[in-house]
């Protein structure tokens, strides 16, 4: 009995270990409490964050989509490699909720509080930082955003789930995600038509005038539940 103790409670810290590792490798990192200005660069995610957690990494931003000052809701964010170049890096990452055109930007929906997408190792190992002219790399390196009517607030990291990859739409879809009225869901399903109604009716075979073996099992059943009434009244 007692060992039986000492197992159960070896199994239980061992959870507990496991619980508090996992917890370990993950971070919050704060990017912009205010709008950077339209297509405007926000702050970044540092690359040692994704490299504290390793592997392929989640990202799960909270945003704040913005009105606009005039004309129609325009809420996009571009994920870059800022320090190498302003080029959207969207078609290298990974998500099955989000959506993006064709250009890289990511669109939200008006009101839309958090994104989710998965940064793979081989894409976050290739963040850089600004080179000065002795070739010394700064601290820059990251995940940055270019951005219009959205705000990143922050983003949570974590160990990352496969994930497949992002939809991509249109310049006129991409107003119907804003609105709200197309979503990744949002496609109509296939029309289902009724079956025909099911002929209970025994029936024979065309071709061999046979009784159907279903039918044939259901009257054997019959008899035998008759007979054997028969002998408990004998």
């Amino acid at each position: 009995m007692k060992i039986k103790k000492f197992v159960a409670a070896l199994a239980a810290a061992a959870m507990a270990v496991s619980m508090v590792a996992v917890n370990a490798f993950a971070a919050t990192v704060t990017l912009d409490s205010e709008y950077p200005g339209g297509w405007q660069a926000s702050k970044g995610i540092p690359k040692a964050e994704f490299e504290a957690i390793g592997g392929d990494v989640k990202v799960v931003l909270t945003v704040e989509t913005k009105e606009p000052l005039v004309g129609e809701h325009n809420h996009l964010a571009k994920p870059m490699n800022m320090c190498v170049s302003w080029d959207a890096i969207t078609a290298n990452l990974k998500s099955d909720t989000a959506i993006a055109k064709g250009d890289g930007f990511i669109v939200f929906a008006d009101g839309q509080t958090s994104l989710e997408f998965v940064v793979p190792e081989s894409v976050w190992s290739e963040f850089k930082g600004y080179v000065d002219a002795d070739g010394n790399e700064d601290e820059s390196a990251g995940l940055y955003f270019q951005v219009n009517d959205v705000i990143i607030k922050s983003a949570d990291l974590s160990a990352a789930d496969a994930q497949g990859d992002f939809m991509i739409i249109s310049e006129d879809e991409a107003k119907s995600v804003m609105e709200g009225t197309l979503t990744r869901d949002a496609a109509p399903a296939a029309p289902v038509e009724d079956a025909p109604a099911a002929d209970t009716a025994p029936t024979t075979s065309a071709t061999t005038g046979n009784v159907p073996a279903a039918v044939m099992v259901s009257v054997m059943a019959v008899a035998g539940a008759a007979a054997i009434a028969s002998k408990k009244r004998k």
